[in-house]
């Protein structure tokens, strides 16, 4: 009797709801509230209707917070989180208490995360409280990492088999076949091919067959005594939590806020992406930016070829050819094998001679003829060297590019990590689900219909209330940090949200107490929602 009184309820809150000096918090105990208003006095009422002896916070002592966690966005917080409440649990554990565990939001993964941890350092006959999530979007992080884990156990099993054989071996073969002449290269082909194939079996081998050859190895180099390394037992406290029936309850609704963010940014495809590979795509945004500079001049009263009449047409080419004629001369003299020395300073001579021609009468003759034809003829004359720009400045903005298509293809994969508080996580991302599938036996349920309706009535309350709030702090001509941060106040303060009502509505609130006061092997007897998942 004595033990099964002493049951307690940890309250595990989630991201941004960590306790602030002089505030208290919905999942922190406050003394003298009456038994009607907040979550732990109606959850321990709910308790006591049910006949439970679980009671919120009853293992802490006076001026104990309980446990909380820094309710950072981030996935490496979540974690230390996680091995913070495995000690704080499996500390009440050693003093007699059954632990029941209430998480909301983020405080879900950090439960779903120390899960592994709890159960591997309990016996499996221990008994253990029950488990309710409330509007978490889960994130499986740590299978991967744990693989990664089992890899790199399984990889230090191998070399030290491999280093044993060696050992083994050498000594053997080296009495059998000795190191004179030939019978080198065979000791040192049979001394390192042999480890490389129980290697190969080990690391790449199934299971079954890595099992049979790690316990067979063990047996043959530890003859005087039972060997304690058993394949088994080095990887089995990887699937404890697998192997250990939990009583786990996850709420969830379609309609809740933060789930729905997370899902569909995970899911939805890159806005942002080009979908052309990169030269595809450098090839056409060139052609874009001639095209949009060619677009821009025209904007600007610049004028080309197509532009001029057929008189002004033929004295812009004539002028063209004048300019281009002592560049033709050059070419017909060295086409006509004429000495090199002769043309090179007949060349400078007439680069100087087309200099002045171009800076002095060129420049005459192209004010006289825009005089004659207007400054189309001036802009015209141009175009070809505008042509030149165009191509000059696309090549040079190569690079550009090349950092736009980068960001492009990679900054939705940057928010995504931001939102999801992934940063610094090195795997793929992990898919956002209502429910762990990556745990057995875990029944989901719908928030209650009732619960659901009311917490969109009140939602939409919210949004009429608060636009007219929104548009006038936006109106001022200055706007402060202090009006942002008075206005988040507000925001976080009017609990009216989907994501909220899970704590602050008395049907939810009813259904938590039901699962928790539910005998073992027995379904509560409260109204279940429509959709049940149990996962075997």
């Amino acid at each position: 009797m004595e033990e099964a009184a002493k049951e307690t309820v940890i309250v595990v809150h989630g991201t941004f709801a960590a306790p602030q000096p002089g505030a208290s918090r919905w999942y922190q105990p406050v003394a003298g509230v009456p038994a009607t208003e907040g979550f732990i006095a109606k959850l321990n009422d709910a308790l006591q209707k049910q006949g439970s002896a679980a009671r919120c916070w009853a293992h802490c002592r006076q001026g104990d917070q309980g446990f909380h966690w820094s309710g950072e966005n981030s996935w490496v917080a979540r974690t230390q989180a996680a091995a913070e409440l495995r000690s704080y649990v499996l500390n009440l554990r050693n003093e007699g208490w059954c632990c029941h565990i209430v998480a909301h939001s983020h405080g879900g993964n950090v439960v779903l995360e120390a899960l592994p941890q709890i159960t591997t350092a309990i016996p499996f006959t221990a008994s253990l409280g029950k488990i309710v999530t409330l509007g978490t979007p889960f994130m499986d992080t740590m299978s991967p990492i744990r693989e990664r884990i089992r890899r790199t156990q399984r990889f230090i099993v191998g070399l030290s088999m491999i280093a044993s054989i060696w050992i083994s071996l050498f000594p053997q073969i080296v009495r059998v076949f000795g190191f004179a002449g030939r019978n080198v290269v065979l000791v040192g082909t049979i001394t390192f091919l042999a480890p490389a194939i129980v290697f190969a079996l080990l690391f790449f081998g199934r299971k079954s067959q890595t099992e049979l050859i790690f316990n067979r190895a063990a047996q043959l180099f530890s003859r005087e005594r039972q060997p304690d390394l058993s394949f088994n037992r080095i990887f089995n406290s990887f699937n404890r939590a697998a192997q250990t029936q939990l009583k786990f309850l996850a709420i969830g609704s379609l309609m809740d806020e933060p789930w729905q963010l997370l899902h569909y940014l995970r899911n939805a495809p890159n806005p942002m992406a080009v979908n052309k590979n990169l030269i595809r795509y450098l090839i056409s945004s060139r052609r874009s930016h001639i095209s949009v500079s060619r677009q821009i001049a025209r904007i600007y009263g610049a004028n080309s070829y197509r532009d001029l009449n057929l008189k002004a047409k033929l004295v812009l080419a004539l002028m063209y050819l004048l300019f281009l004629l002592p560049l033709l001369l050059i070419a017909v003299m060295i086409g006509l094998g004429e000495p090199i020395l002769m043309y090179v300073r007949f060349a400078a001579a007439e680069i100087v001679i087309g200099l002045l021609g171009w800076f002095v009468g060129g420049s005459v003759l192209i004010l006289l003829f825009t005089h004659k034809f207007g400054t189309e003829f001036y802009s015209a004359f141009f175009a070809p060297f505008r042509w030149c720009v165009y191509r000059v400045v696309a090549i040079t903005g190569i690079v550009q590019q090349i950092v736009i298509y980068v960001v492009r293809s990679r900054g939705w994969s940057v928010v995504l990590l931001i939102a999801m508080g992934l940063e610094g996580y090195r795997h793929p991302l992990p898919l956002i689900e209502q429910y762990p599938s990556s745990v057995p036996g875990v029944t989901y349920e719908n928030m209650p219909t009732g619960a659901e309706q009311r917490a969109r009535t009140r939602r939409g309350e919210w949004i009429n209330r608060h636009v007219d709030s929104v548009a006038q702090t936006f109106s001022k001509l200055v706007v402060t940090s202090a009006d942002i941060t008075l206005l988040l106040d507000k925001i976080e303060a009017d609990q009216t949200l989907v994501h909220a009502a899970y704590y602050t509505d008395d049907e939810c609130i009813a259904r938590i107490a039901d699962w928790i006061a539910a005998k073992d092997g027995l379904l509560p007897n409260a109204a279940i929602a429509a959709e049940v998942r149990t996962d075997a």
